[in-house]
């Protein structure tokens, strides 16, 4: 099950379930939800989008299912903060999807997901980036915090 589900799949599948499952009416206001939704839209966009360039301005692959072909550490930018800014990128997106449907059921997927990436995703990601950098991974994990 390690790293078998690229992450982006796996968002869309945790968002069309958000969606689907949305049936509980949040007793908060509607324009509340729909303005946190936004902002949460545009951070998690930011995250998304300034982690990827990132990558690829660092000349390293993007594919989480493949750390070991990692070329190079990436440790500036928004990965000073955390270690996993696209996914915390997808989480906010996630969280702009649930108050969006302004539904309390669709927040009940959001741990799940956070869950699934940690254990099949992020932890043997980070096994791998260890063998592959060493020294320079373990520091950085000192310095970082995995998530924020």
């Amino acid at each position: 099950m390690e790293k078998k589900i690229p992450p982006l799949l796996l968002f869309v599948v945790f968002a069309g379930l958000i969606w689907l499952t949305a049936s509980w009416p949040a007793p908060w206001p509607l324009w509340f939800s729909q303005l946190l939704a936004i902002l949460l839209l545009l951070d998690g966009s930011i995250f998304c989008g300034w982690a990827f360039w990132q990558f690829r301005r660092a000349n390293t692959t993007v594919d989480p299912r493949y750390p070991e072909r990692s070329s190079q550490l990436v440790t500036h930018g928004l990965y000073q903060f955390s270690r996993n800014p696209m996914y915390l990128g997808f989480l906010l997106l996630l969280l702009a999807l649930s108050f969006w449907s302004h539904s309390l059921s669709s927040f009940l997927w959001l741990p799940l997901f956070v869950f699934w990436l940690q254990y099949w995703q992020i932890m043997p990601e980070e096994r791998a980036l260890a063998e592959r950098f060493g020294d320079s991974w373990q520091h950085y994990c000192q310095q970082t915090r995995r998530w924020l």
